[in-house]
């Protein structure tokens, strides 16, 4: 009982100093006054398992703000340290390093993005009709663009030949995307570094260009 009500009052105080004057610290008070010991010691464990996070509600335009001077003092005190050196994993000729510079770690929440619904997938029936400003398919059979969440989502996952094969051989160079069909019907798989020579570029960067130029404005495109 002792190390129970230790347990709740640094929960309690935390959580105070996270959000000094709104009611999360009561609604912690109150939730403890109604959870039995087993109940008590389920919800201790889910927290170390991470299960379970401790939360704290501040409504928009309320008069108590969330202070990030304030968050780092209670870091120090609990002993945590926001800011760390990252391993970057080696790729290629570039071996693992750690990072000279610190950097910020959280734990944020992630949803999942609307583009992954089935009813959001549209795939082409064939290539044979071009748009000729983007050098991609299109009419009937046009087909889904990827996102910048999505783009986003496969640089996270390290998918790096896939942000290719989509934005370039498959989002709208004309002789890479040739070259990437012919490779693929003759071998049943395709070698990004063997169709590399073929590339000529995304129709729909020449268009920009081009519409830049007519706007009299210069650029690097």
């Amino acid at each position: 009982m002792a190390n129970r009500k230790a347990a709740e009052a640094i929960i309690v105080d935390f959580v105070d100093k996270l959000a000094p004057g709104t009611e999360n610290a009561n609604i912690y008070r109150n939730i403890f006054k109604v959870m039995d010991d087993k109940a008590f010691d389920g919800f201790m464990k889910s927290l170390e398992t991470g299960e379970q996070k401790l939360a704290i509600i501040m409504p928009n335009f309320s008069k108590n703000k969330l202070s990030i001077d304030r968050n780092y003092q209670i870091a120090k005190e609990l002993g945590h340290e926001f800011f760390q050196r990252l391993w970057i994993e080696g790729k290629g000729d570039t071996p693992t390093y750690l990072t000279p510079n610190r950097y910020m770690v959280l734990d944020l929440p992630v949803r999942r993005a609307s583009q992954l619904l089935t009813k959001k997938i549209s795939v082409p029936k064939h290539n044979r009709v071009i748009d000729s400003l983007t050098g991609q398919p299109t009419g009937e059979s046009k087909g889904a663009k990827i996102s910048y969440p999505e783009l986003q989502v496969c640089a996270a996952m390290g998918l790096e030949s896939s942000m290719v094969e989509l934005m370039k051989y498959r989002g709208g160079d004309a002789r890479g995307q040739a070259a990437l069909n012919g490779m693929l019907s003759k071998y049943g798989r395709v070698n990004q570094a063997a169709i590399s020579g073929f590339a000529s570029g995304v129709e729909s960067t020449n268009t920009v260009k081009t519409f830049l130029t007519c706007a009299h404005l210069k650029s690097t495109l």
